[in-house]
């Protein structure tokens, strides 16, 4: 082989190396193990790991999710008991005390909940700085879309879905509440509200950029092997009846009839805490307003839910100048949200080139997680009362999802028909210089190269919960309720003030549960 073909076999694997190097691994894939040691019920594993994964991230493209991922998984510690999560002494700093003076005591279980509380809440103000970052960008960088058509979707920065930072300030807002903050609490809850309203404007934005670029593409602003316009019309490839079918069985697979859709946007338990505080904490006409308003929406979504019409007629008999007294609401959240897992479709691609027909393509799909808890019952004496749900968040996840899905195919479909694009330039471009042995070997590298790539955004906030649910009902004297979970039995003793606010999180398995309380009112 003379020097001639070896540069260029050189130049071909060497592409397909550096190409390789970008990471041929999806999201879900590279968290298995994360994943294991939650599902394992190792709690103080889970915390070492994310805490290892979220620093080492810190500034790069997948930083934004992992610091969503370590704020809920920070919370869960705080939720847990002490001996659960790893000790807040640092060992390096701990002095050996003088001969005949005391062993300087642990830190109480009191100690050990505001660190991870505020661990939490750090992780979650990281990654709310990172997004405000990524706003801002988005508004003049444009490179980072041209790129991902040369890459995959994955390669690009996470900068949160919209369920996302809703749900991270909601977090962030009990995070506070729990602390006893409230006046932060009502901060986080206003951005929590506003993020949904911004949502809807910003996902219409969006969709007309993606048409625009989809139109480009039809008009044939991309290259073909030969160098010449290549249109790629995106209507056509759904059209398709080999990728048309396939492209929506993916979609069907990703909106099961028995998952609840909401209106966009919406998430009804940050709504369920937004109305919540305003209830209980409103000082003035206007913000009872709040309550009123986020019930009577509550009471649309939810009209048979019995705790939703008590709390919205309460919210009406506020104006009255008639205040709720002396309730108790326990707040569930149980299950492990939908994730995103790959499905490959083969598109066509002759539109484009001669040399291919179709190319494999990677698009999302959603996979829901239908084994856990799916209630508790509360025991107050002999009177037994069962949560009722306030929010999927299947359902939140799937409504965005589907919202989400057009764009999401039309940037996929130009991707894939882009490197396919390239591929055969360079494949023309090895077989016009190098000869037919060199243009083979190099085909095969670029394949491999092309293959890595093809791989699908599986990024997302997989610590969330399935689902959420709430009771309330009236203080018992006593001072306690017995809570039954599967074949578990917990004793709480509620907090004092006129209104308490028990918070239940329920893992994969009943004796995987954590509970606090706080006082929303005394």
């Amino acid at each position: 082989m003379n020097s001639k073909k070896y540069q260029n076999l050189l130049f071909a694997s060497s592409l397909a190396v550096l190409l390789l190097s970008t990471g041929c691994q999806t999201y879900t894939q590279q968290n298995a193990e994360l994943n294991e040691l939650k599902k394992a019920g190792n709690l103080s594993a889970a915390v070492t790991e994310i805490n290892k994964m979220a620093d080492a991230q810190n500034g790069k493209r997948d930083e934004v999710v992992l610091r969503l991922e370590q704020g809920l998984t920070l919370r869960t510690a705080a939720l847990a008991d002490p001996s659960m999560v790893p000790s807040i002494v640092d060992p390096k700093k701990v002095q050996k005390p003088a001969e005949g003076q005391p062993v300087p005591p642990l830190p109480t279980a009191a100690e050990v909940r505001a660190y991870y509380y505020k661990a939490s809440q750090a992780a979650f103000d990281r990654a709310e700085e990172r997004i405000a970052i990524f706003d801002e960008q988005a508004k003049t960088k444009v490179g980072e879309e041209v790129a991902a058509a040369l890459t995959n979707l994955a390669s690009i920065p996470y900068k949160g879905r919209y369920y996302d930072k809703v749900m991270l300030n909601t977090y962030k807002a009990i995070n506070y509440l729990e602390l006893g903050d409230s006046d932060k609490a009502r901060v986080e809850l206003l951005r929590a509200y506003q993020r949904q309203e911004e949502a809807k404007d910003e996902a219409e934005k969006r969709a007309k950029i993606v048409a625009e670029e989809s139109e480009k593409a039809a008009k044939g602003e991309l290259k073909d092997e030969k160098g010449k316009s290549a249109a790629y019309d995106t209507n056509k490839a759904l059209a398709d009846q080999k990728t048309g079918p396939a492209i929506n069985n993916a979609l069907e697979e990703s909106n099961p009839k028995a998952i609840p859709l909401y209106p966009d946007y919406q998430n009804p338990f940050t709504m369920f805490m937004y109305g919540l505080y305003w209830l209980h904490k409103g000082v003035d006409g206007g913000e009872v307003e709040r309550a009123r308003k986020a019930f009577e929406s509550l009471k649309q979504i939810f009209p048979e839910n019995k705790f939703v019409l008590a709390d919205y007629e309460d919210s009406t008999k506020r104006a009255d100048g008639l205040i709720p007294q002396n309730l108790t609401y326990v707040i569930l959240e149980t299950g492990a949200a939908a994730s995103r897992a790959e499905a490959r479709i083969d598109i066509p691609t002759f539109i484009v080139t001669s040399k291919l027909a179709y190319v494999g393509a990677a698009f999302p799909k959603l996979v829901f997680n239908d084994s856990y808890i799916k209630e508790i019952s509360i025991k107050l004496g002999a009177e037994t009362i069962k949560p009722v749900l306030i929010g999927s968040m299947d359902g939140v996840i799937a409504t965005e999802f589907k919202n989400d899905w057009p764009t999401v195919v039309t940037k996929t479909l130009i991707s894939t028909a882009t490197k396919a694009i390239i591929q055969a330039a360079i494949q023309k471009e090895l077989n016009d210089k190098g000869g037919s042995a060199v243009g083979f070997l190099g085909g095969l590298a670029l394949g491999a190269a092309n293959q890595a790539l093809t791989i699908a955004d599986t990024r997302s906030w997989q610590a969330l919960p399935k689902e959420f649910q709430y009771a309330r009902f009236t203080s018992p004297e006593t001072g306690v309720i017995e809570l039954q979970i599967g074949e578990e039995k917990m004793t709480v003793k509620l907090p004092e003030g006129t209104i308490k606010v028990v918070y239940v999180k329920v893992g994969a398995k009943a004796t995987e549960t954590f509970v606090s309380s706080f006082t929303l009112r005394m």
